[in-house]
């Protein structure tokens, strides 16, 4: 009988090995991701035809990920290293390729907690300093035409030409980012997984600071909401209904950007506690279960799905945003049986999650009728947590076709080209665009990498 033991244990090991190798392997076609190849319903690559970088971060994945997985993870690590910025405003991480060195801190924030916090917490640190520095430096200078009357703040316009302020400061005017409290979150996230750069009375401060000149002005007492655009969703692109002004776009109340200042005033209450200020800690939680009950009351539709926003006259819309959805699980703003219900609906296919659903109008537009591989990961998270499935190789599968199956135009390829990681995915064709190297994108393929435990931080 001894003599079987070994062979017995031995095949035991390698069902147990090869089952968890599996892990990013994804087989319901069209969409195919195997060991060594890529395939959807437009094209097909191999790991041998990715090109070999050398990124400067030494982590590695365990010998169980795959050949292509592998390849992968150092393409994605080198996408964000070239991304990383020196100038005048210190080190910080650019979004992509086709963006230079702007400051965008919501690209800066989601990539850091996608996946940057953990490998790169040192850049993150100082990435998320130049933010507030250049949030502080800006304040509420924008261009005419940025003036939002409906806004009690101090406006001061200087200049008649919009693009003079992204030149000026290398960041757009604080009416094209009102979803700057995003940052709350990501310093929160960098913090609780690397304690040895966490600074709590820089980061409260400056949380307390920001909520008091920035966001306490968007903050509508009627109905406990905060106005605002819909998170990362550009002013008057497809993804406002057709004819919205700017002032529409950013008097709304959208779901998305809600859950990201109850994320926040979470983070501040934890905050205040870590900086000895325990009353102060009492009033963020207050606000906090203020604001959740806010959400559910005025944004939760009666089918039990989040509404992509409440518009300015105060009317909810049928459709459904991604993020919004995903969000209000991740933060437990629904749970259980409720957080099923809101996204158990919700569609996605070989090409991704649809940023919007139903799409808006004609159903066009990067903003509207697309797929960003980020979202669907924030998107997939929270679908784990809600039917508690594994959704790592579907994941990997969707990051995985961004580096290059068919493109939809020559820029594109000039902004990256094959085998780096793209920005969006238009639908319903499925064609990858935007820029290469995308940070968000690449953040996002270190996500599923650490969900399925093929990174060894250690």
């Amino acid at each position: 009988m001894k003599k079987y033991i070994l062979p017995i244990l031995l095949t035991i090991f390698l069902f147990v090995f090869s089952a968890y190798s599996q892990k990013l392997i994804y087989e319901k076609g069209p969409l195919v991701l195997k060991a060594n190849s890529l395939e959807d319903g437009l094209g097909r690559f191999e790991t041998a035809v990715l090109p070999n970088v050398t990124p400067k971060n030494t982590f590695t994945l365990k010998p169980s990920a795959t050949p292509l997985t592998k390849k992968m993870w150092d393409i994605a690590l080198h996408d964000v290293e070239l991304n990383l910025i020196t100038n005048d405003y210190g080190t910080y991480f650019a979004a992509g390729r086709r963006y230079t060195d702007r400051v965008y801190c919501r690209d800066i924030s989601y990539a850091g907690i996608l996946g940057l916090n953990a490998l790169y917490p040192k850049e993150m640190m100082t990435s998320l300093r130049v933010t507030r520095n250049v949030v502080s430096k800006m304040g509420y200078k924008v261009s005419t035409e940025e003036v939002i009357k409906e806004i009690d703040a101090p406006w001061e316009a200087i200049t008649d030409d919009r693009k003079q302020i992204m030149a000026q400061f290398k960041s757009n005017s604080i009416t094209r980012r009102t979803d700057d409290v995003v940052w709350i979150w990501a310093v929160d996230d960098l913090f609780q997984s690397h304690p040895e750069v966490a600074d709590w009375n820089w980061f409260y401060t400056n949380g307390k600071n920001n909520f008091e000149l920035f966001y306490s002005p968007w903050f509508d007492i009627k109905d406990g909401l905060y106005k605002g655009q819909n998170t990362f969703q550009d002013l008057q692109s497809e993804g406002y209904p057709e004819g919205y002004s700017q002032a529409d776009c950013v008097l709304l109340k959208s779901t998305s950007t809600n859950c990201l200042y109850y994320k926040a005033m979470l983070s501040l209450a934890n905050a205040a506690k870590k900086c000895n200020k325990p009353e102060e800690s009492k009033v963020w939680i207050k606000k906090a279960e203020s604001l959740k009950k806010a959400i559910l009351k005025e944004l939760l539709l009666p089918d039990g799905t989040f509404t992509y926003f409440k518009d300015r006259n105060g009317k909810v819309l049928p459709n459904q945003h991604n993020l919004g959805t995903a969000f209000a699980i991740l933060f437990g703003i629904v749970e259980g049986k409720s957080a099923k219900k809101a996204i158990d609906n919700y569609p996605y296919n070989q090409y991704g999650t649809p940023l919007i659903h139903p799409f808006l109008a004609d159903g066009k537009g990067d903003h509207n009728a697309a797929a960003w591989p980020f979202c669907d990961t924030f998107f997939l998270q929270a679908k784990e947590i809600a039917d508690g499935n594994d959704y790592t190789g579907y994941n990997a599968a969707l990051l995985a076709r961004t580096i290059g199956t068919k493109f939809s135009d020559k820029r594109d390829k000039e902004w990256g080209g094959f085998g780096s990681f793209h920005e969006k995915v238009t639908l319903p064709s499925g064609l990858i665009s935007g820029s290469g190297s995308q940070l968000w994108t690449s953040a996002a393929f270190m996500n599923v990498c650490l969900r399925a435990k093929l990174v060894d931080l250690k």
